[in-house]
C-alpha cells in the first residue's frame, strides 16, 4: 500500500487548482442585479384561467372537443340556412344505395 501512497502523493502534488474566469464575481453580482430588478409583469387574467384551465390535457382536449362541435354546428346551420334542401338532395339515402339498406334495415327493426 506504500507504494499506492505514493503514487497518489506524486499525483496530488501534480493537481493544479481550477482557477475562475477574472469575470466570474462580476458575472454572478450582474447576474444577482437582473434576477434582482422588480416584481414580474402581471399577467391578464384571462391569460392565467388559460393557463390554469387548459394546461390540463384532459380539460384542454375537452375545450377543443367543444369549440369544434359549436364550430361545425354553426358553419352546418349557417349551410342549411342558405341553400333549401332540394329533391335531389337526399339522393345518397335512395333504396338503391348503401345508406338506404342501412335505413331501410333501421326502420324495419323499429317496427
Amino acid at each position: 500500500m506504500s507504494q499506492d501512497d505514493n503514487n497518489l502523493s506524486k499525483l496530488l502534488k501534480q493537481w493544479r487548482d481550477i482557477e475562475p474566469a477574472s469575470n466570474f464575481e462580476a458575472s454572478v453580482r450582474r447576474r444577482i442585479r437582473r434576477a434582482q430588478t422588480g416584481p414580474p409583469a402581471r399577467v391578464p387574467v384571462v391569460e392565467q384561467w388559460l393557463r390554469r384551465w387548459l394546461w390540463n390535457p384532459a380539460l384542454g382536449l375537452a375545450a377543443a372537443v367543444v369549440v369544434s362541435a359549436v364550430i361545425g354546428a354553426s358553419a352546418g346551420i349557417h349551410t342549411a340556412l342558405r341553400q333549401p334542401a332540394g329533391p335531389g338532395e337526399m339522393q345518397f339515402m335512395s333504396a338503391g344505395t348503401l345508406a338506404g339498406g342501412y335505413a331501410r334495415l333501421a326502420l324495419e327493426g323499429t317496427r
